[in-house]
């Protein structure tokens, strides 16, 4: 009798067990702004996903968390070439999120792999693939000169490549290329050269501007003498005369009276 009570003490002790382990293994956490897609070893991937929060989940099958909210990537730098062959070091950062319906089609095709995989895999290797092909348009000195319509139109190459296979890109940030030496100090001689033109087409104008009011203005005194002249008749020629005459009359030498016959 003590023996069978023994036993059965055991095996409510055993199951206890077992079940307090298989439920500690079965309790999913899903973290805020994720969602869980299940896989059963018996069925394969369930349809519906789990939502944030603490799940119940069989043993025997498998829940990967992927970000339905945005997350921010930063890609590796990596080298670029341009049109003209001249290389560049870039370096990239992206938002994106997952579609929450396309979950179990993105488990499938990447085999339940982890989001971190995915992002430093496929999806860098798509971005890089959209860079190199945008870059490829562009000569050295036309990248610094349109850096924002180049982060664009990365921005919507790589959408397009990842956007049907459930991926949503919200932004792709471009920071400033880097040179190298040699190609540094190229750019900095056509920046300089193309400043100094731009000086001298300044001081140009500037000498035009010059010379054109220097020409107004000797036209417009010539108007005004040519003015003058015209208004200059005999009687006012007389009047000016006698406005500068000082009173005196003419003297001749050696005589003391004036030179003027009284008739």
């Amino acid at each position: 009798m003590n023996t069978k009570k023994i036993v059965g003490a055991a095996l409510v002790g055993f199951s206890l067990l077992t079940g307090g382990i298989l439920t500690a293994m079965s309790v999913k956490v899903i973290d805020q702004g994720h969602a869980g897609v299940v896989y059963n070893r018996s069925t394969g991937i369930e349809k519906e996903t789990l939502g944030q929060g603490w799940h119940l989940v069989s043993p025997f099958k498998r829940v990967t968390a992927y970000p339905i909210s945005t997350e921010t990537v930063k890609v590796d730098k990596f080298s670029v070439q341009t049109k003209d062959g001249k290389p560049l070091t870039v370096s990239l950062s992206y938002d994106y999120m997952n579609d929450a319906e396309k979950l179990p089609k993105i488990y499938n095709k990447f085999k339940g792999q982890a989001p971190d995989v995915i992002e430093n895999g496929w999806l860098q290797t798509r971005l890089k693939k959209a860079t190199l092909n945008v870059f490829s348009n562009y000569s050295v000195l036309e990248v610094f000169q349109h850096q924002g319509e180049i982060n664009g139109s990365i921005e919507k190459e790589f959408r397009k490549m990842v956007d049907t296979t459930g991926f949503l890109v919200d932004s792709v940030t471009l920071e400033a290329p880097k040179p190298d030496a040699n190609t540094a100090k190229a750019i900095q001689g056509v920046v300089d050269a193309q400043q100094n033109l731009e000086k001298a087409e300044i001081e140009k104008k500037q000498a035009t501007i010059n010379a054109e009011k220097a020409i107004e203005e000797a036209r417009g005194k010539a108007e005004a003498n040519e003015i003058i002249k015209k208004s200059l008749t005999p009687e006012i020629v007389e009047i000016k005369k006698i406005e500068k005459w000082d009173g005196k009359l003419p003297q001749v030498s050696g005589e003391a009276n004036p030179m003027i016959q009284v008739k």
